[in-house]
């Protein structure tokens, strides 16, 4: 598999294939639904303190990707989900230098740091980039109506731009809309159409970048070394080594900021696992064995689904017969022409109408019959109440 995925990188061998690139992509698109589900779940159960999170599920999930990112560039100069796949992101020009030096591989050893202003662009892209294209499609959808049918959020709008009492201002508003509404498919068919492009160029080595993105703000992405994973080890057992108990009990700040850099990295655990649990909740609710039907499925909703609760009689109506398949208006056994009313009670035909005509409500549970007889419905069985 290791040959496989660096299928077409042979030139350089820390240059990631774009099965890598597309699958670190995918781990990124599926956190946000994921984050967002275990958020409603515990919603549910804590409402006062998690209820404002759902409601603003956007910019809770891009503060939160935020900090994820700002410490994993930091840390280890990739995002989450590159960390994830063992890449890292590295300056065009220190891969240009390195090149012009004709050291092969290019990134052979200790690969230097992101910079402050490398790691802001980064973020830009990460997090800012995603967030508006996400308000964007729902501003996208809320102004674009009905698909299917008339759209009457359009004509709702032509109607004010042709009423003369239409303040200038709702209507400078309204052509704002109306030329986001045009122009927004294409703009969207701009974003990942060139995202498709880069993509084919990058697998056929015509580029070294697989996203727009990444040309722009000037960086490539890169396999992680042997020297890089030492380098941060080393590091971490440095610092371990330099801070006792009682010096980070002296300084509360660096306490914490120990304790979030712990949580952040155990992240690289648990958002895996909530993803795989998301998409194994999504599975299950959409199969067979969740709606109950198939091979199986027949034979476990024939046995475990329990029947509709039987309306109980009333004091004030008249008693049940003690024999089955007994009108109990007029006794016949067995019941003819048997006619059920809307409580589930049958009778005979005649007895049931001329009741329900004079009363308008079961003479057995007491409950009333808005429509009269129009609620008689014939019972095909053999008379069984």
């Amino acid at each position: 598999m290791e040959f496989m995925s660096a299928l077409g990188s042979q030139e350089d061998a820390y240059r990631p294939s774009l099965f890598e690139l597309v699958a670190q992509e995918k781990l990124r698109d599926l956190l946000q639904p994921a984050v967002q589900y275990v958020t409603a779940v515990y919603a549910q159960r804590y409402p006062r303190l998690l209820i404002r999170l759902v409601n603003n599920h956007e910019e809770f999930y891009a503060i939160l990707m935020f900090l994820i990112e700002r410490h994993y560039l930091k840390e280890w100069g990739a995002s989450f989900a590159e960390n994830f796949y063992g890449l890292k992101r590295l300056s065009t020009g220190y891969l240009e230098s390195k090149r012009s030096q004709l050291t092969l591989p290019v990134n052979n050893g200790q690969s230097p740091a992101l910079t402050r202003k490398e790691i802001n662009k980064s973020l830009l892209v990460l997090v800012g980039l995603p967030y508006i294209k996400c308000r964007m499609d729902l501003f996208y959808q809320q102004i674009s109506g009905d698909v299917l049918g008339i759209n009457e959020q359009e004509e709702k709008e032509n109607d004010e731009l042709a009423d003369p009492t239409t303040p200038t201002r709702r209507k400078f508003k309204i052509r704002l809309i109306k030329l986001f509404r045009t122009i927004y498919p294409y703009i969207n068919a701009i974003y990942y159409g060139s995202g498709l492009i880069y993509n084919i160029l990058y697998m056929f080595n015509k580029t070294n970048y697989h996203s727009p993105w990444l040309h722009l703000i000037g960086l490539q992405i890169k396999r992680m070394s042997m020297a890089d994973y030492r380098a941060y080890y080393d590091k971490v057992d440095a610092s371990q080594l330099n801070s006792s108990t009682s010096s980070l009990l002296k300084n509360p700040l660096r306490l914490f900021s120990g304790i979030f850099s712990k949580f952040i990295e155990f992240l690289k655990v648990l958002l895996p696992m909530s993803i795989f649990f998301f998409k194994f909740l999504e599975w299950w609710y959409s199969s067979e064995f969740a709606r109950g039907t198939g091979k199986y499925g027949e034979e476990d909703t024939e046995n475990n689904i329990t029947p509709p609760e039987k309306t109980k009689p009333d004091p004030r109506g008249i008693k049940l017969p003690s024999t089955p398949n007994t009108c109990p208006l007029c006794s016949s056994n067995p019941i003819n022409n048997p006619t059920a009313l809307p409580s589930g009670y049958v009778f005979c035909y005649t007895c049931a109408y001329r009741y329900v005509e004079d009363h308008n409500r079961c003479p057995v549970s007491w409950i009333k019959i808005d429509r009269g007889v129009e609620d008689l419905t014939k019972v095909y069985a053999d008379g069984n109440l």
